[in-house]
């Protein structure tokens, strides 16, 4: 029993590398496109494998993984694994985004061709370097933060950065919280005030760091973000003119649209209770509704366990679980 058990943990640990799914997917759907008659059916490819295999998958096996003990996360090799996975994830998303705009560029689509594969880059370079970035901006080395940014940056999203840590967490559940979903509020509605506040919101947000801590405008976070957006907009437009521009552009908003999408299932309708002082309850597992669900908890590193990582923010990945357990403190990486 105990030996079943500790090969379970060791094939969750090794099933986190799933997540290089993501970036490879859209390569391979370029490359069967370019070596096949069916560059159109190819582009497809993606959208299908996104949206058919986890049902056929569940049905399969709908439990989740269970999540790695503490002492096997702490110990010195598998602490290195659990951060070493995701530090290649920068030169993946550049990677796959370079081949894919190639492939793109020059592939003979036809239109409903072309726009299958565009949203199929866009859904997967969204899902891929926001999920990662979300989970290294959480960190508490100061490197893992910054390429946390790096990777939120190639989707023209490092304002996220910003208000995610001052702003959905510690208002969570309020009105204040601008990506939690109110009851009856549309998806459309809730995307569009999320697309204008996660700008504008970065900015007072920025602009009340700079002036707490004293620091010039050139010191700016959102600035270094915007920057590096830039560079990777500049790249593109350098390598395709105003094509390379609209495909760098359409990826990121794709994929900012598709976490919004998330964070719209994620939240909605869940409130924080206020005492006769108006303050709110600390923010706890009901706040983030949470899924348990075998090939997204290994393709997305337990994204979807939201409950507990509103709970306990700095909780690594492969710890996280659906159902809240006592514990004494919250864990970072060292």
């Amino acid at each position: 029993m105990i030996y079943s058990q500790s090969l379970r943990i060791y094939f969750t640990s090794l099933g986190f590398l799933l997540i290089y799914a993501l970036p490879a997917i859209p390569i391979l759907s370029g490359w069967l496109g370019e070596n096949t008659p069916y560059p159109n059916v190819f582009a497809c490819l993606p959208l299908g494998i996104a949206y058919g295999l986890p049902p056929l998958i569940e049905a399969i096996a709908p439990k989740g993984v269970q999540p790695v003990p503490k002492e096997l996360v702490q110990t010195p090799g598998w602490r290195l694994y659990y951060r070493g996975l995701l530090w290649l994830s920068l030169p993946a998303q550049l990677g796959m985004l370079f081949f894919t705009w190639q492939y793109w560029h020059t592939v003979a689509f036809n239109a409903w061709g072309s726009v299958a594969y565009l949203l199929s880059v866009g859904l997967y370079s969204g899902a891929f370097a926001i999920t990662i970035g979300h989970e290294l901006i959480h960190h508490s080395q100061r490197c893992d933060r910054l390429l946390g940014g790096l990777l939120l940056s190639t989707v023209g999203f490092g304002s996220f950065k910003v208000v995610h840590l001052q702003i959905h967490h510690r208002y969570v559940g309020t009105p204040l919280d601008f990506a939690t979903a109110q009851r009856e509020q549309t998806i459309y509605a809730f995307c569009w005030r999320n697309l204008i506040s996660n700008v504008t919101a970065a900015i007072r947000c920025d602009r009340a760091e700079l002036a707490r801590t004293g620091r010039a405008f050139w010191q700016s976070e959102l600035l270094l973000w915007t920057a590096f957006s830039g560079l990777w907009f500049s790249l593109a437009v350098g390598l395709g003119h105003w094509q390379g521009a609209l495909f760098c552009s359409l990826q990121a908003l794709i994929g900012i649209l598709k976490l919004h999408w998330t964070n719209y299932l994620q939240h909605y309708g869940l409130t924080r209770k206020q005492n006769a002082a108006g303050q709110y309850e600390p923010v706890n597992a009901t706040h983030a509704w949470s899924l348990e669900f075998f090939l997204l908890d290994l393709a997305l590193i337990n994204l979807m366990r939201h409950g507990e990582h509103h709970a306990r923010p700095q909780q690594l990945y492969p710890m996280l679980k659906t159902t809240m357990q006592p514990l004494n403190t919250p864990t970072t990486m060292q």
